[in-house]
């Protein structure tokens, strides 16, 4: 236990601030998870028009991590996190203050687009305050600081869901508020690796700024590993985003609103697996690169969504998430290091933002998929479950066959390292 505890040791302190910011942070993201039942229960739409509708909001959403990606190579990109954390606490408070109806999707639609738009700001913050060989540790980090939030959070909003829905709101915005003073008041920009630095805390042989001048798809274009790398796992995305846009669905069809409770204690196992084994794992795969933990992160996902297509006991969903947090841990460990040791520092906020968005891109898809199948005959939900298990084995094969490229693109990564 001492071992897994201490591999977190030697980090700049602004990543232990970026940790608990990020903890605090999702002591009150409990609002957008709940975005379907909040539709579907509070405002009366049905399955497929609700799943409809918070596609298209992710659609027009998109140009949003471009520009977020743009600002944050422009400008402090700890400015940036302030000000949007800014608005997005105002936005959650007025939504407290009305009662709920319409407006309300639209004004957590519009929080939800400040948080966008300060996301690769947030990311690239991560990788600028550690180093290439700690960039797996800061990251499970932030994940683990995220979770451990989130574990609170889940289980208040299934409680206050259906009689406080406005409470909700207003911790929401208090959560986010004191995560942004932590970041204004502890985070030091003069603290960020930097080139010339001493030697264990320079860039990565990849990583050296190049010029700023040079645009985020011609840095692609020379690193075309990367480019199909990010593709794959956009891919990917759509097999992970499955869960929390169907399992909601689901669990409405056959509990009615008991569903958001029930959805609620499946979010807070999945916050508690997260906590006891991102630790773990994260020693414990240590020897294994990027590419190959995203393949065995896939391979249980896919486990774990065979056990909540089965229409039988309520333990299996339990069982079903349980398996399905190893793989989404054992994913974030593969995914988010690996392009942060790849490209430049110069643009980590662009290529961040074109990341995200065309990970909103599949999940829009993935939305848009799910509510014509609903719309065209409910309660087919095995048949969805079984669509998008076959594209994550699709992933799977597509991953093995670009990671030898990976490896002669990228040798010095590689050294000393026995896959």
């Amino acid at each position: 236990m001492h071992r897994i505890l201490t591999q977190y040791a030697g980090l700049k302190k602004e990543i232990y601030i970026l940790f608990v910011g990020k903890l605090v942070t999702a002591m009150g993201s409990f609002v957008w998870p709940m975005m379907t039942f909040l539709l579907t229960t509070k405002l009366g739409f049905s399955d497929g028009v609700a799943a409809m509708l918070i596609a298209t909001a992710g659609a027009v959403s998109l140009p949003a991590a471009l520009l977020g990606g743009k600002l944050a190579d422009r400008f402090s990109r700890k400015n940036i996190i302030i000000l949007f954390d800014c608005l997005t606490v105002s936005l959650y408070l007025l939504a407290a203050a009305l009662p709920i109806g319409y407006h309300t999707a639209a004004i957590i639609f519009f929080a939800s687009l400040f948080q966008t738009l300060e996301s690769p700001a947030y990311d690239a913050l991560t990788a600028d305050y550690s180093t290439t060989m700690q960039r797996e540790k800061a990251f499970s980090l932030s994940y683990l600081g995220f979770n451990l939030g989130f574990v609170f959070g889940a289980s208040v909003a299934g409680m206050l869901f259906e009689f406080h829905t406005n409470l909700a709101f207003a911790l929401n915005g208090l959560a986010i508020f004191i995560s942004s003073a932590l970041i204004f008041f502890c985070v030091k920009p003069e603290n960020a690796i930097r080139e010339g630095a001493a030697q264990e805390e320079s860039y990565g042989e990849y990583e050296r700024p190049v010029d700023d001048k040079l645009s985020a798809w011609a840095v692609l274009k020379d690193r075309k590993v990367v480019a199909g790398m990010l593709l794959i796992g956009c891919f990917a995305s759509m097999t992970n985003n499955t869960v929390g846009i169907l399992l909601p669905l689901q669990l409405k069809e056959q509990m009615g609103q008991a569903g958001a409770a029930v959805y609620g204690y499946l979010n807070s196992l999945n916050g508690f697996v997260v906590i006891l084994f991102t630790p773990i794992l994260t020693m414990v795969l240590k020897r294994l690169t990027e590419i190959p933990k995203s393949i065995l992160g896939m391979l249980l996902f896919l486990s774990g969504m065979m056990l909540f297509m089965v229409n039988g006991e309520q333990w299996l969903l339990y069982v079903g998430m349980f398996v399905y947090t190893l793989g989404e841990v054992v994913s974030v460990l593969g995914d988010r290091p690996y392009s942060s040791r790849r490209i430049p520092a110069s643009h980590r906020g662009r290529i961040g933002g074109i990341t995200s968005v065309l990970y909103s891109v599949f999940f829009s898809l993935t939305q848009y998929g799910i509510s014509f199948v609903l719309m065209a005959a409910e309660g087919r939900y095995n048949l969805l479950w079984m669509v998008f298990i076959c594209s994550g084995l699709v992933a799977v094969v597509l991953y093995t066959l670009i990671y030898p490229a990976d490896k002669r693109r990228f040798p010095a990564l590689y050294k000393g390292i026995d896959n």
